[in-house]
């Protein structure tokens, strides 16, 4: 007889207890369920348009393309815009580098902060002038008539990539060592032992690694050839305990 009152007590307040719970999520769930029959509305309805897309620290693309990137309209709910889908859909810009991106629902203005790539090279690439980033990502194709005065890297990728990679390497050692003041063609068409620079009229065989002391090398040595005035046509600073210097044959007429 205990034992059967005892699981009939147990059942009572089990079901005491649940009647409770459903009594305090009730209103909970409710809640949340007109919350998001609400949103649902807005976010359907046109009571929250877009008026206007104001964008900053954009140099190379013009509000105009950074508007159509996006593919937003005035009009547009702005309840119906997701912050990560838009900054996604502008970062799959080679030039965007970093975006921030700011709803502003009652005044229907969204804000959009960019972070643009700077050219840093130019790379040719099967007879294409690209503009690139610093770490060698293709941003526009040069437009005609317009050559930027930049480092310019003749590159095969697809039979060399080892070789474009050590370019781009290179290319930031130079201008760190200040020779972005002059043109510099550098040849990365070769195997990677083989990467040279065309530098004020004279190649410049650089080989692969080492870069700092190899143009500190270079740069004693120009000043050691300008001094003595020696007319050099190429310098191999490929090998570690001896620089060749070539001088310029003229012939004899």
């Amino acid at each position: 007889m205990r034992g059967k009152r005892g699981k009939e007590k147990k059942s009572f307040f089990g079901s005491v207890g649940k009647f409770l719970l459903l009594k305090i999520l009730l209103p909970v769930i409710v809640v949340f369920a007109v919350a998001a029959a609400g949103y649902g509305y807005l976010k359907g309805s046109g009571l929250f348009p877009l008026k206007k897309v104001v964008f900053t620290g954009n140099k190379n693309l013009t509000d105009g393309e950074l508007t159509a990137l996006l593919g937003v309209h005035t009009g547009q709910n702005m309840l119906g815009l997701s912050k990560r889908e838009l900054s996604e859909r502008l970062l799959a810009s080679p030039w965007i580098k970093m975006v921030a991106v700011r709803k502003e629902v009652l005044s229907g203005r969204i804000a959009v902060c960019v972070e643009e790539r700077k050219p840093f090279v130019i790379i040719e690439r099967a007879g294409t002038m690209w503009l690139a980033s610093r770490s060698g990502r293709l941003l526009d194709p040069v437009k005609a008539g317009s050559v930027p005065f930049l480092p310019v890297v003749v590159a095969d990728v697809k039979n060399y990539p080892d070789t474009f990679r050590e370019s781009i390497l290179l290319a930031r050692r130079l201008k760190d060592h200040g020779y972005f003041a002059r043109p510099v063609t550098i040849r990365a068409d070769v195997p990677p032992e083989d990467l040279s620079m065309q530098a004020g009229g004279v190649a410049v065989l650089v080989g692969y690694g080492g870069y700092d002391q190899k143009l500190d090398k270079l740069a004693e040595l120009e000043g050691e050839i300008q001094k003595r005035n020696i007319n050099a046509s190429s310098i191999d600073l490929r090998f570690a305990n001896r620089v060749i210097v070539t001088p310029v044959v003229e012939t004899v007429k």
